[in-house]
């Protein structure tokens, strides 16, 4: 049993639909970010960062439960854990590891300052909106043209980048700039990995 402690962000949603791809038994515990239980001592006492989504695997070979947080090591430690979604062949896991820091560490991260400054900020930042919005339209261009040439995001098979990949075109990017109009690989891939029916079910975790 996988223990998710989650709420249905684009964060929230990759580790979801990860659990459903790889059949893993699981339990989701919401966390409410709203009312700010991701800081709660009970939650900061198994994600010291005190961020989602997080998971704890009670079945290990060492009998010892295990917690992994940070979404891009909970879908690598899911797809070793269940052998699926992840090549084994060296050149093809380096495709899809360049992608997954693409997506986490660049365009997820500023899709993050889009989202405080065009959101949360109590008062208009011009500067600041003007900047993320750019930036954020700037790094989802690598993944349409990257789409014009392969099926999937790092290939022609179907990995976890494309886990990782899913919420960002499905949720990020429909806050801004509001439809998949201007990208149009993305929209077929989006068309594709949306019917799957564990990515369909693991979208509905948490809400």
């Amino acid at each position: 049993m996988i223990d998710l402690h989650t709420t249905p962000t684009a964060n929230g949603l990759k580790a979801s639909i990860m659990l459903e791809e790889t059949g893993f038994e699981y339990r989701v515990h919401k966390i409410a970010l709203t009312r700010g239980e991701h800081l709660a001592p009970g939650y900061l006492a198994i994600n010291p960062v005190g961020r989602i989504p997080t998971v704890v695997d009670q079945d290990t070979a060492s009998g010892a439960p295990l917690t992994v947080y940070g979404t891009a090591a909970i879908l690598l430690y899911l797809a070793e854990k269940s052998g699926k979604l992840l090549p084994a062949d060296l050149e093809a896991r380096a495709r899809v590891f360049q992608w997954l820091g693409i997506i986490q560490a660049d365009i997820g991260a500023a899709y993050t300052g889009q989202f405080v400054f065009n959101v949360l900020a109590p008062e208009p930042m011009p500067w600041a909106v003007e900047h993320y919005n750019a930036l954020c339209l700037r790094l989802v261009a690598p993944i349409e043209q990257q789409l014009g040439k392969t099926r999937y995001i790092a290939g022609d098979e179907y990995t976890i980048a494309d886990v990782l990949g899913y919420p960002l075109a499905t949720v990020s990017m429909l806050r801004q700039p509001g439809n998949l109009d201007a990208y149009p690989n993305m929209r077929r891939w989006v068309a594709e990995v949306g019917a799957r029916p564990a990515v369909q079910k693991g979208m509905t975790v948490g809400t």
